[in-house]
């Protein structure tokens, strides 16, 4: 068991340190590339720092048969960024976190739509196919779409930064492997170790893979709202959760039908985590929408809400 326990904190460590090289290289090809802010936060921001999860679902399913891991990994980094996220952005920023209405507007429309298709999917379809696979791909290129639109606007009013796009490339490359690496050692060790302490291990997932994974994201916004930029540090956390649910699920379920030859069954039988998801999703956006901005003492009140929704899913729901 203690083995079990230190290569999940040795992977969950690995997976920092890489993800920052990853963010880091990704955050250049952006400048380079000129996109907006809120733009890079949403896409190359989300994409770097949502790594993890992805391959962690895709392991799950493809190499033990385990798709609600999955499931419940990135429903329990849908809640860490939710809440922790905006929370430890505030307390670090200069004064309250101030988002723009597009910012809330955009992603946190496409998040709610991602998250209402998740519950939909789980509540009526006990298998996945080719057909929801493409859904939940074709709504994240609808959402990348907007972005263009946005990026080419702004691409016509800043410079590029020069860098090393190779190099930068290759930095991304190479750490993406040994975060791939890092993520298969993380979830089989979980899985043992939830064995071995007799526990489910949708808990496990809900809980230290899903907070393991949430702390490149975590790192990310709070080093964006250290600078003020609250645009960059909340788009980065939303356009995270859109990316887990759509291409966190959607590429896994694709890969295991091709692979495969057959429908993935999802497993996830925890219905109230979704709607305590979704509950949670409309509070932090209802904060946000009212002035457009997070004070220090709201980020105090979503820590306390995380702390509460673990309780209820340890003690209530699995």
């Amino acid at each position: 068991m203690l083995i079990h326990l230190a290569i999940i904190f040795a992977s969950s460590i690995a997976i920092y340190y890489l993800g920052n090289a990853f963010a880091e290289a990704s955050s250049r090809i952006g400048d380079h590339y000129r996109l907006p802010k809120g733009v890079k936060g949403a896409t190359l921001d989300a994409i770097s720092s949502s790594l993890p999860e992805l391959l962690i679902a895709l392991f799950a399913v493809l190499f033990f048969g385990r798709f609600d891991i999955g499931v419940a990994t990135i429903a329990g980094s849908a809640a860490f960024n939710l809440l922790i996220i905006p929370a430890l952005s505030v307390l670090v920023a200069p004064g309250i976190l101030k988002v723009a209405k597009r910012v809330i507007a955009r992603d946190g429309l496409f998040y709610i739509i991602s998250l209402i298709l998740l519950l939909a999917a789980v509540w009526y379809a006990p298998t996945w196919g080719i057909l929801l696979s493409v859904i939940f791909l074709g709504l994240y290129a609808v959402y990348i779409g907007v972005f263009v639109n946005d990026a080419k606007k702004h691409r016509e009013t800043v410079k590029s930064i020069p860098t090393h796009i190779p190099r930068d490339i290759g930095i991304a490359g190479i750490t993406a492997l040994l975060i791939a690496g890092a993520s298969y050692l993380l979830v089989e060790h979980a899985i043992d170790f939830a064995n071995a302490i007799g526990v489910h291990p949708v808990l496990i997932a809900f809980t230290i893979i899903a907070a393991a994974t949430s702390v490149p994201d975590t790192v990310v916004s709070m080093a964006n709202a250290r600078k003020g930029s609250g645009d960059d540090a909340i788009s980065n956390a939303l356009g995270s959760n859109t990316f887990d649910i759509l291409i966190g699920l959607g590429i896994p379920v694709l890969a295991y039908v091709l692979l495969i030859g057959e429908p993935v069954v999802h497993g996830f039988m925890n219905m109230e985590i979704l709607f305590g998801l979704l509950a949670a999703t409309m509070i932090v956006l209802y904060l946000f929408a009212r002035n457009n901005s997070l004070s220090k003492q709201e980020g105090v009140i979503l820590l306390v809400a995380y702390a509460g929704f673990l309780v209820y899913v340890f003690f209530f729901s699995l």
